[in-house]
């Protein structure tokens, strides 16, 4: 009884702390969830612009990617930030950029990418 009681109170401590931290706790493999910032903002955009063109159009997807021309619905966010961060995962042969890239960077390319996908 006294070993359940511990551990009920180390349990609530956890849950405390947590919420103190801001935070809730998260299950194993759970990710945090991303903020996304404001993706239609100019600068952002033009960074993300140089981004691409310097690395992703040079290694892989070409300066005229067609494959996120007209897509701005159906590529998501945190889809495209998740892509690049970790690559493709076997469903794509893109390579994760996670390590290359801070996060402000990735964001940036997720910028333009929707906004190519804005064009027609």
């Amino acid at each position: 009884m006294k070993k359940a009681a511990f551990l009920l109170v180390i349990s609530l401590f956890g849950v405390i702390n947590s919420s103190l931290a801001g935070g809730v706790p998260q299950s194993a493999g759970e990710e945090p969830v991303k903020t996304i910032p404001d993706l239609a903002d100019i600068e952002r955009i033009t960074e993300g612009k140089e981004i691409f063109h310097s690395t992703c159009a040079d290694y892989c997807h070409g300066h005229e990617p067609a494959v996120f021309i007209g897509r701005g619905d159906e590529l998501m966010p945190n889809y495209i930030y998740d892509t690049i961060f970790k690559g493709g995962q076997g469903a794509t042969p893109m390579p994760p950029w996670g390590e290359v890239f801070d996060e402000q960077e990735i964001w940036s390319l997720v910028a333009y990418i929707k906004y190519l996908g804005t064009a027609e």
